[in-house]
């Protein structure tokens, strides 16, 4: 079986700080259940909001991810 990662990269400025954080990850959790919802092909999905340093843009395709 062939299986595949789908990542989605959002950077927000958030002037309230934490408050606008958890609102934020609140909408992206909600966006996510409606994504996956009824699609037999997602056997996993998460959400989470982390700091963000410096102003540069990542690139996703030489992101590395660490599952361990």
């Amino acid at each position: 079986m062939f299986k595949a990662r789908g990542l989605i990269l959002v950077d927000y400025e958030l002037p309230g700080g934490f408050i606008d954080a958890a609102e934020e990850q609140a909408k992206l959790e909600t966006a996510m259940k409606t994504l996956v919802s009824g699609n037999n092909r997602v056997s996993f999905f998460q959400c989470t909001i982390k700091e963000r340093r410096g102003d540069s843009k990542p690139d996703l395709d030489n992101m590395k991810i660490r599952t361990s």
